[in-house]
């Protein structure tokens, strides 16, 4: 007996769809007629963008919200023996990447108001292998900077922020506005269709740290550097460039984050508002 097909087909419940159109089919036909479809100046152009937006005086992109924090832990020097410091609930690749460095990852309770860590209990889970806190902004709504920071500067610990989901979000620090992704040592972002923009697959790492950024340059890039007209094999790197159709659409998506934003903030206070009775 043959089954209905009708009866095997499973109900697919969307969770997001991304805001994508004719602007960047355009954007990435442009790319396409280039003839340059890898490190070319539509990856530098989203870089600056994005740098713009986040005020980070150094941005690299690359592959993957995974990549980002996989290169931040490498370019820390994170490694076996060494001790994490992150949330309990989050996407698996923050937990995973520390893995993958050789590291453990110690675990802190979240906050069952905001999902982000419980920065009061911080202190606690240092131990003399502590070596980073990975800070979480769940949900797009960012961890308290301001107690991490201040734990963290006082065991000279840096901080990673896995602002995945947090591109355009702020707070209050020490009575000052900042923007997710500058509040810690390096942030690390992910541009997946569920996120606020999106390039497909894609992500990206900011800091303030020249070297840093230097680091993470030659990271994603089989650990190549050009100086003075050569390239240089420098450090074992990987390959986690971001394409120039991945970049030319990141471009096109940047114009639509203040609406995004805007939309996602409305739908929120509809859910808040209906739920609430």
């Amino acid at each position: 007996m043959v089954s209905d097909p009708q009866e095997q087909r499973p109900v697919v419940t969307r969770i997001v769809r991304p805001s994508v159109g004719k602007e960047e089919a355009e954007a990435i036909g442009e790319v396409l007629a280039s003839g340059f479809l890898t490190q070319g100046a539509a990856v530098a152009r989203f870089e600056e963008l994005l740098a713009r937006v986040t005020g980070a005086p150094y941005v690299v992109a690359v592959s993957s919200g995974t990549a980002a924090l996989h290169l931040a832990l490498l370019a820390l020097g994170i490694g076996p023996e060494d001790e994490v410091i992150t949330s309990d609930f989050t996407f698996p690749a923050t937990v995973n990447t520390i893995e993958l460095v050789g590291a453990k990852p110690v675990l802190l309770d979240i906050d069952l108001v905001t999902y982000n860590m419980e920065a009061d209990q911080l202190e606690s889970a240092i131990t003399p292998r502590t070596k980073a806190v990975l800070a979480v902004h769940e949900f797009g709504l960012m961890a308290d900077m301001e107690t991490i920071g201040q734990v963290a500067g006082r065991w000279s610990l840096p901080v990673i922020e896995d602002a995945a989901c947090a591109l355009g979000a702020s707070q209050q620090v020490r009575g000052q506005p900042v923007v997710a992704g500058s509040a810690g040592k390096v942030g690390c972002f992910s541009f997946h269709p569920r996120k606020s923009i999106t390039t497909g697959e894609g992500g990206c790492l900011t800091t303030a740290d020249e070297e840093l950024a230097r680091c993470l340059r030659a990271l994603r890039n089989h650990g190549l550097e050009s100086a003075g007209g050569q390239v240089n094999l420098t450090l074992p790197g990987l390959n986690y460039r971001l394409t120039e159709l991945q970049a030319a659409m990141g471009a096109v998506q940047l114009k639509k984050l203040d609406w995004a934003l805007s939309e996602r903030r409305r739908l929120a206070a509809c859910y808040n508002e209906r739920l609430a009775s």
